[in-house]
């Protein structure tokens, strides 16, 4: 979905430069043009990095999946400073993969710039197929074809003195704190430094837990472990923590998955999650499948009848038998 650029955000964009600036407007123009929002998530699927968050529906996901027209666009407001947040992070996750690949143990999927190319290697100098050196990391791409679930893991190491293991790298600054640990982050807003908060981290935060262990989930008995290193945007301190695999703590989640997965082979709408009490509510309201999720306009007391088998604005035959291939 391409970013739309509302009034104010054109307002806050003209109110932000200077008459004599030169380099910056022109560089806003082109990243604000540039970025699109998860360019390569196959919409058929379900991804960790949603089924971590507190508020995630797998009923939501089901209706995307099997091709159910969105009743509305989100509307974002985007902004120069966002982008440049996305941005330091996928150069802080650049750095370590090169630090890794120089090291010899970075393995993964790799592209080649000259041919395009894909294949699966341990740090290689060149293109297996044209013999290019222009090629690009592209991560460790994940699949559980029952479930449903894909996603990327940061990196793979292999023969690292000895060990092989899962890498995530996360950027934490004080928005982070303010999602993950709100505790630490009551502690800024009483004034204690953000350079001595940093210090009390102790371990992953609670949504990278679930990341690691549903990506150590869908590697299984291939790595066991998963390091997670943590780079402060304070001060460029870093931690290490290295967690085992638990499928006891994704427990839920899987559950969650397999009955979308479930529902999508059959045809059987999943449960709303224990959290979604009515269409008012802050995320069902802004939700683009929230009337035919809630039954809006239909006869009084049909919600209670069809909540199981509600009727559903299916996609094309053609979308939903690609969809089921899949698993």
């Amino acid at each position: 979905m391409t970013r739309i650029l509302r009034p104010s955000a054109l307002k806050r964009y003209k109110d932000t430069y200077r008459e004599g600036d030169r380099i910056l407007p022109v560089m806003e123009r082109h990243v604000m043009r540039s970025i699109k929002e998860n360019a390569e998530r196959d919409p058929g699927w379900m991804h960790p990095s949603d089924m971590v968050k507190p508020d995630w529906c797998g009923r939501h996901d089901y209706y995307r999946i099997i091709g159910t027209p969105v009743e509305k666009t989100s509307q974002r407001n985007p902004s120069f400073r966002m982008n440049n947040v996305f941005a330091e992070g996928h150069a802080i996750h650049g750095k370590y993969q090169q630090w890794l690949w120089e090291m010899g143990v970075l393995f993964g999927m790799w592209q080649c710039l000259e041919c395009d190319h894909r294949f699966g290697a341990l740090s290689p100098e060149r293109c297996q197929f044209c013999l290019s050196n222009r090629i690009i990391y592209k991560e460790v791409p994940l699949r559980r074809n029952r479930h449903m679930v894909e996603g990327h893991a940061d990196a793979a190491v292999h023969g690292l003195e000895g060990w092989d293991g899962l890498v995530e790298v996360k950027s934490i600054g004080i928005r982070t704190m303010a999602f993950e640990a709100p505790r630490l982050y009551q502690r800024y807003l009483n004034g204690e430094a953000a350079e001595d908060i940093w210090w009390k981290i102790q371990r992953p935060f609670p949504t990278h837990m679930r990341q690691g262990q549903l990506y150590l989930w869908m590697t299984w008995p291939r790595y066991e472990e998963i390091a997670f290193i943590y780079e402060s945007k304070f001060h460029q301190q870093t931690k290490e923590f290295v967690v085992r695999y638990n499928k006891a703590y994704i427990a839920h989640l899987l559950e969650g998955a397999m009955e979308v997965a479930q529902g999508v082979r059959t045809g059987h709408v999943p449960d709303r999650p224990h959290w979604a009490e009515d269409p008012e509510g802050k995320v069902c309201n802004s939700c683009e499948y929230r009337s035919t999720c809630w039954q809006l306009g239909a006869p009084d007391g049909a919600e209670e009848t069809t909540q199981t088998t509600a009727s559903v604005k299916r996609g094309s035959a053609a979308r939903r038998r690609r969809a089921l291939r899949k698993t």
